[in-house]
């Protein structure tokens, strides 16, 4: 790609013969969606840099088809694509680096003319997703809530800029590559795995802001570059200078740096072919955009951020940064000043980012933002989606005092808004504001909580698309007695046997919790769902999980006889038929199960069993 890049039509016999070989490349297992993103950008690159097709147009073509039917129904994708008979991800799920090379190879497809059924769809599902991320942070490494910890993480925000540039799209450019511009430094170098992808997406994202943030750039980073380059012209990755586990050591790096370098010649998109939607920044907002990357390392996260006044932080709560802003609403929160009338002050700004800090300050004054309660559910009722996100966050973040506000915070998780809030992403934050076992208000107790008000709000949260917003809602089963959740019965056991078709990486918890109130209550239907999800749970920590589902079916005593054969079946396929989970955890799996059918085997024990009543 790099060469490519160059514009030099004495590299484009390479540049054709990798094309063509790269048109026919295929990877059956893996991490496919990485390499597939890689090969397919090349692959649009080329047909639009040279407009030959002649030998790319098949492999342009596969590869995008794959990436249109791989894709989850949220528009995401993991290490590799859905699984075809579930229709979900598997492995960790969502993971953002690889789905956006994807997106990206499908934006450059459809320029290149392809016509490939659901294409335009596939490609709305994905940024539409992305997009959700602008303003509010870094993308981060799945369905996740923004990363604001450090200005970009593992290059992300560089490629989200280079593929909104692509569509035009100056807002969410603009964010992502400003996002970069303030990345540099120690925190650029780190990443995870490595900082492979930090270094490789940095100037491209760079760039979208303009001549002078790239040039400030240079001069606050470019030592790292010179550094890097050989006495041949070359770069080899570098890697952290401290030693670590590097997934890259001795990777071949040239390509990847002279990414950035080739943005003035323009002869590809990646590198600038079409002027960048973002606006330039003059040298006055590069420098400052430098700067709100300054004062945080790794090591000391702290003591910059400590030295500065109360005044200077007030002031950095307003900042275009949520970076900067949450590094200074945690310094108010580490401090004893009374902040409290100036932030309930700043909620009533005219500008968005100044509410949006003062919440996050808030947050973070825990207990000791009490009278804010009022000032927060006013800010609760704001037209802006985020800015009610961060309102009921820091409600909950004050704890006890904030009870009050519980039944406002209900009322609005039941009310829905697809044309704006098309994933549910307020219920989504709202369940770890509520329904956290650590952290939420109504996590450890439902004292005084509105009963019918609640289990809408339960029954409804169980479909929310996050499995990390319905695990949150297992602390409801704890706190409410058994009569008061027979309600809600059909409700959880779909929640058990459909997990979340994202946030596959905590899916588990609310089926567990499910599997859990029905053992615990002896419900007839629990015996099957127990020996299914034995088998069927996610591979990551099964071998934890399946100690407590053969503790969970031993004591439903006799009655478990009738699914002996099905038990066997299983431990038959952790002997024999697991794959890509190591060997010896999957006979272990094996031994417990085949010790639980002995147990149930020899049980005499028929406790009374209560079934379930139209479920659906």
């Amino acid at each position: 790609t790099a060469l490519l890049a160059s514009g030099d039509e004495k590299y484009l016999p390479a540049v054709r013969e990798q094309a063509k070989l790269l048109s026919q490349y295929d990877q059956s297992s893996g991490v496919r969606t990485w390499n597939y993103g890689f090969v397919n950008i090349f692959l649009g690159e080329y047909v639009l840099a040279t407009g030959d097709r002649t030998y790319v147009d098949q492999g342009l073509k596969r590869i995008t088809k794959m990436a249109v039917d791989g894709q989850s129904v949220v528009g995401s994708y993991g290490h590799g694509f859905i699984d075809e008979k579930t229709g979900r991800l598997g492995g960790y799920g969502m993971m953002n680096s690889p789905g956006l090379l994807l997106t990206y190879s499908m934006v450059l497809a459809r320029r290149a003319g392809l016509d490939i059924p659901n294409l335009d769809n596939a490609i709305n599902k994905s940024t539409s997703f992305l997009e959700f991320y602008v303003g509010k942070g870094a993308i981060p490494y799945g369905d996740h809530n923004p990363w604001i910890e450090t200005h970009d993480d593992n290059g992300k925000c560089g490629l989200a800029a280079v593929l909104f540039d692509h569509q035009g799209n100056a807002s969410a450019t603009e964010f992502f590559s400003r996002m970069s511009v303030a990345d540099h430094g120690p925190r650029r170098d780190e990443g995870h795995t490595g900082n492979y992808f930090n270094m490789t997406w940095a100037m491209p994202g760079v760039v979208r802001s303009g001549s002078h943030a790239s040039g400030a750039w240079i001069e606050e980073f470019g030592w790292y570059y010179d550094l890097a380059r050989r006495w041949d012209g070359t770069f080899v990755y570098q890697g952290a200078p401290e030693p670590r586990p590097q997934s890259y050591n001795n990777w071949e790096s040239t390509g990847a740096y002279l990414l950035g370098y080739a943005y003035p010649l323009k002869k590809t998109y990646l590198t600038g072919r079409k002027r960048s939607a973002a606006p330039a920044v003059n040298r006055a907002t590069a420098e400052s955009l430098l700067d709100d990357g300054r004062g945080w390392t790794n090591k000391d996260r702290t003591s910059y951020y400590d030295s500065l006044t109360v005044r200077q932080l007030l002031r950095r709560l307003s900042s275009w940064s949520p970076t900067v802003r949450e590094r200074s609403a945690m310094a108010l929160g580490r401090r004893k000043d009374d902040v409290i009338t100036k932030l309930i002050r700043m909620l009533n700004a005219p500008d968005l980012y100044t509410k949006y800090g003062a919440c996050q300050a808030l947050k973070m004054q825990r207990g000791r933002g009490t009278a804010a309660v009022p000032a927060l559910l006013r800010t609760f009722r704001s037209n802006d989606l985020w800015l009610r996100i961060l309102a009921g966050e820091a409600i909950a973040g004050i704890g006890e005092p904030a009870k009050p506000a519980v039944s406002k915070m209900l009322a609005r998780y039941i009310r829905s808004d697809p044309k704006n809030d098309p994933r549910n992403m307020e219920q989504r934050y709202l369940s770890f504001a509520l329904f956290n076992r650590r952290g939420g208000l109504i996590g450890r107790s439902l004292e005084g909580v509105d009963r019918k008000l609640l289990i809408k709000a339960v029954r409804l949260g169980l479909k929310n698309e996050d499995g990390r917003a319905r695990g949150s809602l297992g602390s409801v089963y704890n706190n409410l007695t058994f009569d008061e959740i027979k309600p809600l019965l059909p409700d959880i056991y779909q929640a058990i046997i459909e997990p979340a078709p994202s946030g596959i990486m905590f899916s588990a918890e609310i089926r567990m919790s499910g599997l859990e109130l029905f053992a615990k209550n002896r419900i007839n239907e629990g015996i099957e769902m127990l020996v299914d999800y034995s088998r069927n749970q996610r591979g990551h920590a099964s071998e934890h999980r399946i100690v407590k589902i053969m503790e969970m079916l031993k004591t439903y005593g006799a009655h478990g006889k009738r699914v002996i054969d099905k038990l066997e079946a299983v431990a038959y396929y952790f002997e024999n038929e697991e794959k890509d989970f190591p060997r010896r955890l999957s006979l272990g799996k094996a031994k417990l199960v085949r010790e639980t059918i002995k147990e149930i085997k020899a049980s005499t024990d028929k406790p009374k069993l209560i079934y379930l009543q139209n479920k659906r």
